[in-house]
């Protein structure tokens, strides 16, 4: 018996030594290519709209433009998660249940907006991007490709997401004019 808690135990530091932030990243989300539904895509994009709008707003510190962005962002998430599909049931669960987290995640934006709680609006904002990358990866999502862009930050062990459109974009957490960073990576290549 012994022996066998041994090999676990040696398991469980290996595992834990392997724990890399290349694997961090690539195992916060996955891409699901044979999910896609065009259609789905259309309203997805309504989201991604919706939320670059909100990342340019906390970019430039408008708080009155984020209080507005993140409810009206979480009101189109709630009508979009009571669409019926004329999809299969998993796929029903996924478009619903994503939804529904970017909703509660914008809620979190809203208040440490409302309370000026800065770093706790940087981490809403963060995981605002973490839930919409989790949701368009399991929807599939392909209408164009999305550019995944993390940045270290002192206060955040993972560092902080943001995605775009292009491959180079501005670091909306720590924004300094005429300066750019490259994606780290690509949402439809995540496996």
């Amino acid at each position: 018996m012994k022996p066998f808690l041994l090999i676990i135990l040696c398991f469980c530091i290996l595992a834990c030594a392997q724990n890399s932030s290349k694997q961090e990243n690539t195992n916060i989300w996955h891409f699901k290519a044979q999910n896609n539904n065009p259609q789905l895509d259309q309203h997805a994009q309504q989201i991604i709209n919706g939320y670059q709008k909100l990342l340019k707003d906390y970019a430039n510190d408008d708080t009155l433009n984020i209080k507005e962005g993140s409810v009206n962002l979480a009101k189109l998430s709630d009508s979009l998660a009571m669409l019926k599909l004329s999809a299969d049931s998993a796929t029903q669960m996924n478009w619903s249940n994503g939804l529904n987290n970017i909703s509660g995640e914008l809620q979190g934006v809203f208040m440490s907006n409302a309370e000026n709680n800065n770093k706790e609006l940087k981490m809403s904002m963060n995981m605002t991007a973490i839930q919409i990358l989790q949701w368009l990866g399991d929807i599939g999502y392909k209408a164009q490709s999305i550019y995944i862009f993390n940045t270290k930050d002192d206060q955040f062990e993972d560092g902080l997401y943001w995605f775009g459109d292009q491959k180079k974009s501005f670091n909306p957490y720590h924004n300094v004019a005429g300066q750019n960073e490259t994606a780290t990576g690509l949402l439809q290549e995540m496996n």
